[in-house]
């Protein structure tokens, strides 16, 4: 009567003592930094030659898992799109304005922006905003997160005015004035007054129109 086992269940037996091995060296891992910290000891960390090939295998599958999953909530983001500048579109400029042509540039909220302002170009005003000047007499509003971070906060700022959120507007001839209140941080003020005051938090847009053309827009307190 043949006593060896027959060769399914030596297979058996290898699988369940990789298993018991990558517990085994997966309890190593946890427990040995805890106990070197409490006791003084030095116990030597696994790698993935020490965890054998169980540990490394299950670490790998792991690893592609995370890696698929990040990539299908990228993919399944409403905000990741070219428009939002998640992407960073070489098409958009900024990540963010589709290109009208004529040096007009229109914002996923529906603003323009085009030539104008003592600077040349609206788009170059509001560029003067994503820095401090603390040598400009009286305040200047600062946005944070640069040209990118400035064109998204306005345009959330234009969908709180049309949604009259925390919005008073008044009428200057052809000009509308909003002043939106954004309920967090936008950025701060700067300049003269602004310094003198250490830098406060702003945390309002002023937003000036004229239809849906921007003429001006910065942070205020």
């Amino acid at each position: 009567m043949n006593s060896h086992p027959s060769p399914q269940k030596r297979r058996g037996k290898k699988s369940a003592a990789g298993i018991a091995v990558a517990i085994l060296a997966a309890a190593y891992t946890f427990l040995a930094p805890a106990a070197n910290e409490r006791f003084g000891w030095n116990l030597p960390e696994l790698n993935d030659r020490q965890q054998g090939p169980a540990v490394a295998q299950a670490d790998t599958a792991v690893s592609a898992d995370a890696s698929v999953s990040a990539d299908t909530a990228r993919r399944r983001s409403p905000t990741a799109t070219p428009e939002a500048g998640v992407d960073g579109d070489p098409n958009l400029k900024f990540g963010l304005l589709r290109d009208l042509g004529g040096e007009r540039y229109l914002s996923p909220a529906g603003l323009q922006y085009t030539r104008g302002s003592a600077e040349g170009h609206r788009l170059k005003h509001v560029e003067r905003h994503t820095a401090d000047q603390p040598s400009r007499p009286g305040k200047h509003g600062v946005f944070d997160g640069g040209m990118p971070g400035a064109l998204e906060t306005i345009d959330r700022a234009y969908e709180r005015a049309k949604n009259k959120q925390r919005t008073t507007v008044k009428q200057d001839r052809d000009r509308t004035i909003y002043t939106v209140d954004m309920g967090s941080r936008v950025g701060f003020v700067g300049g003269q007054s602004g310094r003198r005051q250490r830098n406060p938090m702003a945390r309002r847009v002023q937003l000036v129109l004229e239809d849906n053309r921007v003429i001006t827009a910065y942070p205020t307190n």
